[in-house]
């Protein structure tokens, strides 16, 4: 049985479960109405008579479902209203036909049995409004379906095409750290090479390492804390060979926050900013100061230095990328700070889920 099949046997079975479902609670309700003054019958002949009525709705309902279906997409209401009117009444004739062609075959044999075709015009005439009304109701509940379904498929493509943008965006942005920092760490090296080849070269074979985990393909757009501050240190070690014991770094890492994930590249041009233009600035240098600690159901990260501070906030590539890289991933669960004066140092603050 393929797949396809399986779906319509369930779907079948659906539909007469439902409908036995009522008729046996409609069975029920003529029953308990004998006791109130009604017509007292048997509750089996109660169940009977249920039965009959909604087993011939049960087999036309597949043919509702198909009119409803058929004329889903007509967006004109007028022509709408009388396309299922008309199919209305047509499946209120088949309902009063196989009604009594049921009964037909169930009493054939009894002589009290309203079989003929007096039981057909006395349902179509007593009966009709029902007809109608279940007919309504079956086509509103396909439709009300298939507008559900198509509402459904919609957030989801929305959805799905709203984190592709993300995260082409995001790759866009990542790329744009890439160059920049290469760029400012050539600089770094070359500056060197007239006075010290050997660690000038040592390096180099450092800025291979670097480049290495910063093109890698399988570096996806977030990565493990612990895997951010290990690329960092990479740099680090870099800056620390031409600043020498002008640059100190102080680390503050909760352990636990290891395996957060944030944006991959986040923090090396934080650490590059304030190594550059807060330290590197400085006769006396500086000391760096970097620091990971949960913060509620956040985790808290802050990139510092005691350096030359600044009057004004720019933000360049660094912090405009890390800004928007932030609110492209986390949406509004996330904070990215500034805190700065002139001779203050400079501190770069973050907030992301964990």
């Amino acid at each position: 049985m393929t797949a396809a099949h399986r779906k319509g046997v369930l779907r079948t079975l659906g539909i007469w479960a439902v409908w036995l479902a009522v008729a046996v609670v409609t069975a029920f309700q003529t029953y308990a109405a004998g006791f109130a003054g009604g017509p007292r019958l048997a509750l089996g002949q109660a169940l009977v008579n249920g039965l009959i009525w909604y087993s011939a709705w049960a087999a036309l309902t597949p043919g509702v479902v198909a009119v409803a279906r058929a004329f889903a997409d007509e967006r004109r209401l007028g022509r709408l209203l009388a396309i299922h009117l008309a199919f209305g009444l047509v499946f209120a004739v088949l309902h009063a036909a196989l009604y009594s062609a049921i009964n037909a075959m169930l009493y054939f044999r009894a002589p009290w049995a309203p079989w003929s075709s007096a039981l057909l015009i006395t349902k179509l005439a007593t009966s009709i409004h029902v007809h109608l009304m279940i007919y309504a109701i079956l086509v509103a509940i396909v439709l009300g379906a298939r507008a559900y379904r198509t509402m459904r498929d919609r957030e989801v493509a929305e959805a799905r095409l709203e984190a592709q943008l993300a995260e082409a965006e995001t790759a866009a942005l990542r790329a744009q750290v890439q160059p920049h920092f290469l760029f400012n760490t050539l600089n770094a090296i070359s500056a060197l090479v007239p006075d010290d080849p050997i660690v000038a070269q040592r390096l180099i074979a450092r800025l291979g390492d670097l480049l290495r985990l910063s093109i890698d393909q399988r570096r996806s757009q977030q990565s493990a804390l612990a895997d951010e501050l290990d690329f960092t240190d990479t740099y680090l070690a870099i800056e620390e060979a031409r600043l020498g014991e002008r640059l100190r770094i102080v680390r503050a890492i909760a352990p636990e926050m290891l395996t957060v994930q944030v944006p991959a590249l986040l923090l090396q041009p934080l650490v590059e900013n304030a190594v550059r233009h807060g330290i590197a600035p400085s006769v006396a240098g500086g000391t760096l100061t970097i620091e990971a600690m949960p913060v509620g159901d956040m985790l808290g990260i802050s990139v510092a230095d005691d350096g030359i501070g600044a009057a004004a906030i720019r933000e360049g590539v660094g912090l405009g990328n890390a800004r928007l890289r932030l609110r492209q991933l986390y949406g509004e669960r996330q904070s990215l700070a500034i805190d700065t004066a002139p001779g203050e140092g400079f501190r770069v603050t973050i907030l992301v889920p964990r």
